[in-house]
């Protein structure tokens, strides 16, 4: 197969026919062989994920990343499979008024094997850089302290995913604000996710000794992908990272699954006509950003008008939420989120003339809205920020009903009647006061957590709900002596 080099001299249209060609017979081979190998394996997986697969070349990466795995989870394979190709598409390719670069979160319990994300991306980069040394180039696993050291290395090298581990943690050091290293690098992340159109200029940085001062480069696609566990990331979120803007850039992959068998077998190596279609994407992707050449994505009539009607939804959504800023943030960008994840669906399959499809589109569609469908289950039940009082209340009737399910050996020991009070639907405020200090909507509170607690057992309360028990009945019937509370409408 004719290396690129050999080329020279051809009009660019011949080579790019050639190319091409080159690509989609490497393509049918590529995908004759991942089906042969793990079809079976796929599919079954496929039944516990919320997401279908991806299609096309971004579908065959996450396809390896799942086979390699020790421990493979289709969510875990998406987002490196995703990440991985934002990294090296998104800045030469880009979408009017944006390049395409991601950043996506993974959530998922620990132990399930959120690792294997990095170590799928690190085997695929390493197959390639036999062919095309630069591969390296597009992929970072540093972990970025400031805002600064970040900047240099995007002016450094202006397309690359960094690819983090326990992201929660580094969000956690974001959200206590008392850092000015990590307000930085918060404010760089939040700044460089839209500098990556060919139009974009990302800033500098100037120093007191001239020699150490940075320029400005024209259009960095800085993309960040990262793991974390549901605790330490939705507890470290506050509201004013939701209503600045800072996560409605990210696409947030939840999995909920448990513990994912054990590969027997996992696959060390990249399939060859896959390893070879990396390479000569990254080779293109290398070649335009060094010539600072861009190329727009275009959209396929049904596919813009699915995006279109997406983004009527957006819109609607936002207006929906009226003054309620968790809500509006969970909206915002989703339409752009969208168009970039299709566009770069559509790079994998034909970089030389990619135009979006409407399966990809409606599969761009559905990681977007699979993403804020868990982020606004995580708002409605008080995991992030403060809260609403409508979720904080939503959240006491939930652990009423916690209490009245609560299996016999799982009552609490500090409730010695806590059985007979079931069996008649009342709750013991000790029990939520219990099991709200730990919930980011009663704990961050500006009032503290008992207020919160009170304000949403009294709003409970005033919606008819809940009914507060008298002591006298407590003391005579259960030998209880604490608040109680009566639980309304629930069968």
């Amino acid at each position: 197969m004719a290396d690129l080099t050999d080329l020279m001299g051809v009009s660019p249209k011949v080579i790019a026919a050639q190319v091409q060609q080159q690509l989609d017979d490497a393509r049918a081979v590529a995908v004759r062989e991942l089906r042969a190998v793990s079809t079976s394996d796929c599919s079954a997986a496929a039944t516990h994920s919320a997401l279908p697969p991806p299609p096309g070349f971004i579908g065959e990466l996450a396809q390896f990343i799942y086979q390699q795995a020790p421990r493979p989870v289709p969510e875990v394979a998406i987002v490196g499979a995703l990440g991985l190709m934002a990294g090296i598409a998104g800045r030469t390719w880009h979408v009017p008024g944006s390049g395409l670069n991601l950043y996506v979160v993974l959530v998922a319990r620990s132990a399930i094997g959120k690792e294997a994300m990095h170590g799928g991306i690190a085997k695929l980069i390493s197959a390639a850089a036999e062919q095309c040394p630069v591969a390296g180039n597009f992929v970072d696993f540093s972990d970025f302290v400031s805002g600064p050291a970040l900047v240099k290395a995007c002016l450094a090298n202006p397309c690359f995913v960094n690819a983090a581990g326990e992201i929660g943690h580094k969000f956690l050091e974001m959200a206590v604000n008392k850092d000015s290293s990590m307000r930085s690098l918060r404010k760089t992340v939040t700044t460089l996710y839209s500098k990556s159109g060919p139009d974009d200029v990302a800033g500098g940085m100037t120093y007191s000794n001239q020699e150490s001062n940075v320029a400005s480069t024209k259009g960095v696609a800085f993309s960040l992908i990262g793991e974390t566990t549901p605790g330490t990331f939705y507890q470290s979120i506050t509201d004013e990272m939701m209503a600045d803007g800072f996560m409605s850039r990210f696409c947030v992959i939840e999995y909920t699954g448990d513990r994912p068998a054990k590969n027997s077998l996992p696959a060390q190596r990249p399939p060859q006509p896959l390893v070879d279609q990396l390479a000569r994407l990254i080779t293109h992707a290398h070649s335009a950003m060094t010539t600072n050449r861009f190329q727009e994505v275009a959209f396929g009539d049904g596919a813009r008008e699915q995006l279109d009607s997406f983004d009527r939804e957006c819109d609607a959504a936002i207006h929906e939420a009226g003054d309620d800023e968790g809500q509006r943030q969970l909206w915002n960008r989703a339409h752009l989120k969208a168009l970039r994840v299709a566009a770069l669906l559509a790079v994998g399959d034909n970089p030389f003339k990619p135009v979006v499809t409407e399966g990809q589109a409606d599969w761009a569609i559905t990681l977007v809205r699979h993403g804020i469908s868990a982020f606004e289950r995580r708002i409605r039940s008080g995991d992030v920020g403060e809260g609403t009082d409508g979720g904080r209340e939503q959240r006491i009737l939930e652990l009423c009903r916690e209490f009245i399910l609560l299996p016999a050996e799982k009552i609490p020991s500090y409730l010695k009647n806590g059985a007979a009070m079931q069996q008649v639907g009342i709750v013991p405020y000790k029990y939520l006061q219990r099991r709200t200090q730990r919930i980011s909507a009663f704990e961050k509170h500006k009032a503290g957590h008992t207020p919160a607690l009170n304000m949403a057992i009294k709003t409970a309360m005033t919606n008819g709900n809940l009914a507060e028990v008298k002591k006298e009945t407590l003391a005579l019937q259960f030998g209880f002596h604490g608040q109680a509370y009566r639980v309304f409408g629930m069968d």
